[in-house]
């Protein structure tokens, strides 16, 4: 296809002075050939030259019979309108989109407006990165016979759902055969992701200048094509247009005083050309126009409707299209350019364009032009209007039911502006605050709850408008001021609206669990006690557990057996499919008393639903959950495959605060292995991502894995340096979580006051968790190493007994490793080898390799020779870190697509992944795929070595 492009690009007319331009597009285009996939965002001023580049691509793509290229332009007047470019790029797929999976097809459907969504989606459609996932599917497939260039123009004015889609598609492409292009121009807001590779056109040099025009006005004068090329800078269209208007005008335009060649922005003389061009029309001709530029997706039968309000005749279009303003194609009218579009609109008197925009309104009345219609509404009516604002918060409504939630903020922003009463008018800056606030925008949201507030006197509208302000001020600033607003705002519900006043205090009781504060703590309670007379029980059990775990967090150790009292009902109780949220708390409450087995249950039962309904936007939290549960159960590999895949999600859909929390456990998992680059890489995102970053202490969230490195190592003193929290904030969990390193290194240092202090601690939580085998298997092993020689025996096969009744490998490992070196201590040289060669085993199984290394050296003290994994059974494979979790997925039984689905990636990339893995594991076909994994061969991916058999972590590495 090479040849056959730079053949079209030779045979067809050349680009003046875009050589170097053209042969990037080039190479984007042959790589697509060639399977691979690239995106490209073309930025530039207005009239750079950006659609003609994007015109000679297609052009030059299409001299290949078997390629495809498909194309959408941004519409301004349609930035309003959720997935109005997704319809116009992929409307006519229906039969395409009904081969994707049955969500993915669901949310396109419902996303394009079609029937079809409507049964398929499952909900799905409120889900714009699921949206994106089907978009990208959907390329892939059709791409699948032919090589696909995608081509967006004017892409600033693409409306947030459909750009959003398209950029996650863009990043996402691997080895499809797709090119996406997208022509930005400068100055402008845009939704195309920023992380895009971008070219910038570049103004054509004066020899080019002056070429252009050559051929375009040869009468003109030497004196006047210099000023046109000083005047136009570079800029094509500005030669043009200034050219054919200098013609024009007999060149008298060079009086000193011309407004079209007066300083300013290339641009701006642009639209003065242009505006001289649209008032030299008839009056008719102009009114004709504004109706065009006003509905600018220029559909004839829309027009025609629009002129018999308004008394005019699509007859008077025809001068226009004469000079050559305006384009007729079949039934639709298009501009030249945008900027004539964006000048004729604003030469236009004010009353005029008012009774155009009503004229619209009321030709537009079926149900599929319901948002036109209701934004036309809008922009025609002048003061407060209850029926515009109850056309707009329906708009708004459909835009959050499609998931395109800034689209929703600004229609319930502008709704608000038309209410005729300050109750109504509050109640929709609130929709519109919430709407804002899952963007992202904090600032935005936090204005607009401030603004709601002021109007209103409801308390449920005040308090949801107090509970986006508190979610503003717990991510910036202070958890305690946070939960202090929240708990105001609650207060006036319990009687009226009790079951939101319970939601909005367990969000105060989570953000205490992270952020302890006894204070506020009892502050909270005489609420919680008000909202438990009004509910019950029901809600009694999980504001109590709320209110305990933020207490051990706060370091009343005390709470922890009312905590795991008040959490026994919870385990008898179904998972609420209906309150993701509350089960996510729930399910970190469970994991908080190191209930895992229960935890993961009901994490993989919420995981099922969430992949089956579409509701992609929990992923990364209900992955975080499973990841954990796995990670304290010893199912190493599937938790760090559950972290990568709740990860990868994270990052797609701009979820910060989980990825941080993903990135914890996978830590965790690289220093398990000894992997310290990877392990302090993933701390310093942790880090960068939250601004915590201090050269002088390390964040408490790299703390536990930190340590767990140092302890692989026997870096004591460093591992003390991480648990002891010193200067940071207290957290009890966090204190509980470290005290088994911290018990050990400080015994390794002779600081056993300090260790049986910690011990104490740490006891007390393994006393009230009561029979938990996994913990108090730790907790007799914390003894041992604390107790005199002669006291410490019983403990170490207590310890082991316990172990043997719920094998979490690691940590048995680890006590195997420590009770070695304290028979080898005892001189008891037969039983130290005996359970060292155990301890080895595992670590070695768990690839566990500082571990192993500390265990080798054990058993050389006793005598034996012992050579490590590698040197005896090969190097381990060289995945890359994506190979990695495409084939831990495969071997787990998945279909291509639906490792492609969790991943986040087109089928044909998940397949190319696959194939690699099979080609560096030397096997054919999943199932031997699934018997090296089962064997326990080890993966390495980007240089760290994920587990390969069912492993554990520390027991108290369940803490969020």
């Amino acid at each position: 296809m090479a040849d056959v492009i730079r053949s079209a690009a030779a045979t067809q007319h050349v680009l003046l002075g875009r050589q170097s331009e053209t042969d990037m597009i080039v190479d984007l285009l042959e790589a697509a050939r060639r399977g691979r996939s690239r995106a490209l965002v073309v930025r530039g001023p207005a009239g750079i030259g950006k659609s003609a580049l994007l015109d000679w691509a297609a052009r030059a793509f299409a001299e290949d019979a078997t390629a495809r290229v498909i194309h959408v332009r941004g519409i301004e007047s349609e930035v309003e309108l959720p997935y109005a470019a997704l319809h116009m790029l992929f409307g006519g797929w229906s039969a395409e989109i009904d081969a994707l999976p049955i969500a993915q097809a669901g949310a396109l459907h419902a996303a394009l407006g079609s029937p079809e969504g409507d049964s398929a989606a499952g909900g799905s459609s409120r889900d714009r990165l699921l949206v994106g996932l089907g978009a990208l599917t959907l390329l892939s497939d059709v791409s699948a016979s032919a090589p696909l260039l995608c081509v967006v123009d004017d892409a600033q004015w693409l409306d947030e759902a459909s750009a959003t889609a398209l950029s996650f598609a863009a990043r996402r492409l691997g080895t499809e055969g797709v090119v996406m292009l997208f022509a930005v121009r400068d100055h402008e807001d845009s939704h195309i992701g920023s992380d895009l590779p971008e070219l910038r056109v570049a103004p054509l040099s004066r020899e080019d200048s002056y070429e252009l025009l050559a051929g375009r006005a040869p009468g003109l004068q030497a004196a006047a094509l210099q000023r046109v090329i000083d005047v136009a800078g570079g800029n094509p269209l500005a030669l043009i247009e200034l050219c054919a208007l200098i013609s024009d005008s007999d060149q008298a335009v060079f009086a000193g005083d011309d407004p079209v060649l007066a300083p300013g922005p290339v641009s701006d003389r642009i639209e003065r050309t242009f505006g001289a061009r649209v008032r030299a029309l008839p009056e008719e001709t102009r009114s004709m126009l504004l109706t065009a530029a006003t509905e600018d997706t220029g559909v004839l039968t829309v027009l025609a409707a629009a002129a018999d309000e308004l008394g005019d005749s699509l007859a008077a279009l025809e001068a226009a299209e004469r000079a050559k303003l305006i384009e007729v194609t079949g039934d639709v009218v298009t501009f030249r350019h945008p900027l004539i579009r964006r000048v004729v609109y604003r030469q236009a008197p004010l009353v005029r364009r008012l009774a155009t925009h009503q004229a619209l309104a009321r030709v537009l009345t079926s149900d599929e032009y319901a948002d036109r219609r209701a934004w036309h509404l809008a922009a025609g009516t002048a003061g407060t209007s209850g029926e515009v604002a109850a056309a707009l918060e329906s708009a708004a409504d459909r835009a959050q039911n499609l998931g395109a939630y800034r689209t929703s903020a600004m229609a319930y922003e502008r709704a608000a502006s038309f209410a005729t009463e300050d109750r109504a008018r509050a109640k929709l800056l609130a929709s519109s605050a919430q709407a804002m606030l899952v963007t992202g925008r904090l600032d935005a949201a936090q204005k607009l709850a401030a603004r709601s507030m002021l109007l209103s006197s409801d308390p449920l509208t005040r308090a949801e408008s107090a509970a986006v302000r508190a979610h503003v001020e717990q991510v910036r600033s202070s958890s305690s001021d946070a939960c202090r607003t929240v708990l105001d705002a609650a207060a006036p519900l319990v009687r009226s609206h009790p079951s939101a006043a319970q939601t909005m205090l367990s969000a105060v009781f989570r953000w205490l669990t992270y952020a302890p504060d006894p204070g506020m703590i009892k502050l909270a309670q005489p609420l919680a006690d008000a909202i438990a007379a009004e509910l019950g029980s029901e809600a009694s059990v999980q504001l109590t557990a709320g209110r305990h775990a933020a207490l051990v967090s706060a370091g009343r150790f005390d709470a922890a057996a009312p905590l795991v009292r008040a959490l026994a009902p919870l385990r008898k109780r179904p998972v609420q499919i209906g309150s993701p949220e509350d089960e996510l708390a729930n399910i970190l409450l469970l994991l908080a008393v190191e209930d895992a087995h229960e935890a993961l249950l009901r994490a993989l039962e919420l995981l099922r639903t969430c992949r089956e309904r579409g509701m992609t936007g929990l992923l990364p939290e209900v992955l975080h959950r499973v990841a954990l549960a796995q990670l304290g159960l010893g199912a190493l590999r599937q938790s760090k495959a559950a972290a990568a895949e709740g990860l990868a999600v994270a990052d797609a859909i701009g979820t910060p605060l989980a990825a941080i929390r993903l990135c914890e456990i996978l830590a965790v998992h690289a220093a398990i292995s000894g992997d310290e680059q990877e392990c302090r890489n993933l701390g310093n995102r942790c880090a960068t991502s939250t601004g915590e970053h201090d050269e002088h202490d390390e964040p408490q969230y790299t703390a536990h894995a930190l340590s767990t490195l140092d302890m692989g190592y026997t870096r004591y003193e460093s591992a003390i340096s991480r648990t002891d929290l010193g200067t940071r904030p207290f957290h009890g969990l966090l204190y509980l979580r470290l005290a088994p390193n911290h018990i050990e290194a400080a015994v390794r240092l002779g600081r056993r006051s300090e260790a049986a202090e910690r011990l104490t601690y740490y006891l007390q939580w393994a006393t009230a968790l009561g029979d938990n085998p996994a913990v108090t298997a730790v907790a007799y092993r914390c003894r041992a190493l604390v107790a005199d020689d002669e006291d410490a025996k019983d403990l170490w096969l207590a310890a082991i007994e316990c172990h043997a009744k719920d094998e979490r490998p690691f940590e048995y490992a680890r006590t195997l490793l420590l009770y070695g070196e304290w028979l080898r201590h005892m001189r008891r040289r037969a039983d130290a080898r005996e359970t060292l060669r155990g301890a080895l085993a595992r670590f070695e199984r768990l690839g566990a390799h500082p571990w192993a290394e500390r265990t080798r050296v054990g058993l050389r003290a006793c005598g034996v020779t012992v050579f490590d994994g590698e040197r005896k059974g090969g190097n381990p494979v060289q995945l890359t870190g994506q190979e990695a979790t495409v084939a831990q997925l495969a071997a787990e039984g998945l279909a291509d697509r639906e490792i492609a689905a969790r991943l986040f990636l087109s089928p044909r990339t998940v397949s190319y992944h696959l194939s690699n893995s099979y080609r560096k594991l030397g096997v054919s076909s999943r199932m031997a795929l699934t018997r090296v994994l089962a064997q326990g061969r080890e993966l390495r991916g980007d240089g760290s070595a994920p587990p390969t058999s069912d492993a554990v972590s520390q027991p108290s590495a369940h803490f969020a």
